[in-house]
């Protein structure tokens, strides 16, 4: 029966991808790649030059196994670095990285594309991050003798769900891979699923998050101009939490009245929500393109700045995880040492959970959210140490990239 599906694949793919192209042809992603995509022009490469083959399809993907990369070149300076990415964002991240020597497109996951890509590029190991599972990559590789490693691999519960009803079929596609796992949960779904060789070795988002000098913070609120107020940031918020993140801010600015407040949202286009609730409650507002100096609310509209705006506040909150959005990263302010507080929901960040677990705080609403940022703010130095600690729990979780470096040896 797995067999059959196969089959199956790759005859509706065969068929479906023609009239796929034409209606992708104009699409972000696709633009002016679809030759390459259908193996009608291959990319030019090294004959003399050992080649991995790197698949991330997006930037997340791209960052996480940047700092992975460097680490392989640093040992070998002569690899020679393929990545493919499926998304025009991811590729234009990995053309700005200099250890990375050629980009290019994801081929379409058709049999005959990929056996020319093997042939082509012939690697001695192709590398997926996370969770990629082409069938006819995987299976073109194995016919051929190419080594495939899934690296910082991850499987959610929800994604175990669906390729379980096809477990026969996974089996026979994944019967060659190994997985390098990010959390013990994804190799266990891996290795039921029928994984090769399955081994932890934690997340390389752990070491994504660089070290900071935390001699900069004074002049990170200098720039800020914010002199010697308390500062409260919420950063990533998404859609559905605009409400409550502003009646915090007003629950904790009828406390602290010269608190100074940073509203980051997610998305651009939440700005006009974020602003009428802002109204709603009377704070005052400004944006960060303009600076207001006389906003005790700040509205980021810009890009980029979030990273080192946490490192100018004395408590943050990190969105996407008061509604069920899966959360965001909540590494970034602890790795300035700020006490950290987030929502019940942060199903997509366990890992970083797991990395400071029992130093953050967390809530459960928006009455909740408020208390928090009061205390942080009024009992500085039990929260102080609560946030050293978890960026020592950071701190000691380094180094990921050089355990999956020491694993791939034996594959280059």
């Amino acid at each position: 029966m797995a067999s059959l599906i196969i089959v199956l694949y790759r005859i509706l793919g065969a068929v479906l991808i023609w009239p796929a192209s034409l209606l992708l042809f104009r699409h972000p992603n696709f633009r002016g790649t679809l030759l390459g995509r259908l193996g009608l022009r291959l990319p030019e490469i090294p004959s003399n030059r050992g080649i991995i083959w790197v698949h991330a399809a997006s930037v997340g993907e791209v960052k996480a196994v940047a700092g992975l990369i460097r680490e392989l070149k640093q040992d070998r300076p002569d690899l020679f670095v393929c990545l493919s990415s499926v998304t025009v964002t991811g590729r234009d991240v990995a053309s700005r990285l200099a250890e990375i020597d050629l980009v290019i497109p994801f081929p379409f996951d058709l049999a005959w594309v990929m056996k020319r890509y093997m042939l082509r590029l012939y690697p001695q190991v192709i590398l997926v991050v996370e969770t990629e599972l082409w069938p006819n990559m995987l299976l073109g590789a194995e016919s051929i003798g190419i080594p495939v490693v899934f690296v910082n691999a991850r499987m959610t519960p929800r994604s175990y769900a669906g390729f379980e009803k096809i477990r026969s079929v996974m089996r026979k596609v994944l019967r060659a891979v190994s997985v390098l796992a990010m959390a013990e949960g994804d190799a266990q779904r891996f290795s039921r699923l029928g994984a090769g060789q399955v081994e932890v070795l934690g997340n390389l988002k752990l070491d994504m998050v660089g070290e900071v000098d935390l001699a900069r913070k004074p002049e990170l609120r200098q720039r800020l101009g914010v002199g010697k107020r308390p500062v409260f940031i919420a950063g990533s918020i998404r859609e559905g939490e605009e409400a409550a993140v502003i009646d915090a801010i007003a629950y904790a600015k009828a406390r602290i009245p010269d608190l100074y407040s940073i509203v980051a949202p997610r998305h651009p286009d939440m700005l006009a929500s974020l602003k009428a609730h802002a109204g709603r409650t009377g704070l005052g507002w400004g944006l960060r393109s303009t600076m207001h100096e006389a906003a005790d609310l700040l509205f980021v509209d810009t890009f980029g700045e979030l990273f080192d705006l946490y490192g100018a506040s004395d408590v943050a909150f990190v969105g996407g995880s008061l509604k069920d959005l899966g959360g965001q990263n909540i590494l970034e302010p602890i790795a300035w040492e700020v006490p950290t507080i987030h929502g019940p929901h942060m199903d997509n960040f366990t890992w970083a959970m797991e990395a400071v677990e029992g130093h953050t705080l967390r809530v459960q609403d928006v009455a909740e959210l408020g208390t928090a940022v009061v205390e942080a703010i009024q009992d500085p130095e039990k929260y102080r140490t609560m946030a050293h600690d978890a960026r020592e729990a950071l701190n000691t979780r380094r180094g990921v990239g050089r355990r999956y470096v020491r694993a791939l040896e034996g594959f280059l």
